[in-house]
């Protein structure tokens, strides 16, 4: 008889056992964003959205965090509270634990391939969370709406970057950082492109498809292309800091790439026929990033503009004869539409005025309060 040895799952944040499936979508954090009020500038209008200030930061006492992050307001409660960066949600409570965190979401963060951050989001209108553990999230997708609940005295957010030891850490144990200079020495460069791609190029960044400032309206690169599949394909070598040929080969191996491509140089230039030929076999493989940009109406729209269809992702033998050669805008519009539309977010209103917290749900068995916990509750 032989002995089959079963190695245990990782207990991701010690608090998510992790599958294979959930490895295969949870992509790299490559950009941030603040997660509540205008993405870039704290302070900032953004619509009809009063601006966030930061009312509370990281406090230490004694060699001690007393207050583990930074407490975001406005001064009403409800407001969309936003994914920071893209990653994969280990904890998603909407009810309260005693812990003094309220309803809260955390999720990890992959930087590289060997390292992990956890945010924080904390005292969440009770109702409101739309997230639900083992989901992976885009950088800006909604998560909930800001409240009161838990040890709050005020609507506000209470956001928090941990750094922990080991993915296994519990999320409370884990190292605090000042979330705020966290996220503001992260942001996006492709922020700063004026063209009609940059929802497309803005994205892939925070992906991790494309590197930070490159432009989009270059004629797209071998070795930009293979970058690109490489961060995007399930069970993907992922981007790294590989060199463009030892991508190449990975993705040989995949078979993402044909044979016939084992010689191709990194500086050459990508031809329709050639980035028509990878996104049909791109498709049958799967793409790890859960969504694109924009919903389903503006995303079809910008494709016919700039490619004649609607969904290139599954026509892509009609891009084979276009004229000129494609850019890494044209790459990032077309990895977006095999990734599929922005989904329509459902959050729900908090339930009682200036989201103050209702009767409290059961919660989640693996949300259970802990010494750890207690600890780290955010006071206010």
């Amino acid at each position: 008889m032989s002995l089959v040895i079963v190695a245990a799952p990782l207990m991701l944040a010690g608090v998510l056992p992790v599958d294979e499936s959930m490895r295969e979508h949870w992509g790299p954090a490559a950009a941030w964003r603040l997660p509540v009020g205008a993405p870039y500038e704290l302070g900032a209008p953004d619509g009809s959205v009063p601006p966030f200030q930061v009312n509370r930061g990281v406090e230490w006492t004694h060699h001690h965090v007393s207050h583990q992050g930074a407490d975001l307001a406005n001064g009403r409660a409800g407001d969309t509270v936003r994914a920071a960066a893209s990653g994969l949600v280990v904890l998603a409570l909407d009810g309260d634990n005693s812990n003094g965190y309220g309803s809260h979401v955390v999720i990890a963060h992959r930087r590289g391939d060997d390292e992990t951050e956890y945010s924080v989001y904390a005292h969440l209108a009770l109702g409101s969370v739309g997230v639900k553990a083992g989901t992976v999230v885009c950088a800006g997708d909604p998560l909930g709406r800001v409240g009161r609940t838990g040890r709050a005295s005020t609507p506000h957010l209470h956001f928090e970057v941990r750094r922990p030891r080991t993915p296994e850490e519990r999320w409370e144990k884990a190292s605090v950082v000042d979330p705020v200079a966290f996220v503001l020495a992260r942001l996006p460069d492709q922020r700063f492109d004026t063209s009609a791609a940059r929802p497309y190029v803005e994205w892939a960044e925070s992906e991790g498809l494309i590197l930070a400032g490159a432009d989009g309206e270059r004629a797209l690169t071998r070795a930009a292309w293979w970058r690109m599949l490489a961060a995007a394909v399930k069970r993907g070598p992922g981007r790294g800091g590989q060199s463009a040929e030892t991508l190449r080969d990975s993705l040989l191996v995949l078979g993402l790439l044909p044979d016939e491509s084992a010689k191709a140089a990194g500086d050459g230039h990508v031809p329709w026929s050639e980035l028509a030929r990878d996104a049909g076999r791109l498709r049958r493989l799967g793409v790890r990033t859960p969504h694109g940009p924009l919903a389903k109406a503006a995303h079809r729209e910008c494709c016919w503009v700039r490619f004649g269809e609607r969904e290139p992702g599954e026509h892509a033998a009609a891009l084979r004869h276009r004229e000129g050669e494609p850019t890494a805008a044209d790459a990032c519009v077309l990895l977006a539409d095999l990734s599929g539309p922005l989904p329509v977010a459902h959050l729900h209103r908090a339930r009682h005025a200036h989201g103050r917290p209702g009767p409290a749900r059961k919660p989640q068995p693996r949300a259970g309060s802990s010494v750890a916990a207690r600890r780290a509750a955010p006071g206010t």
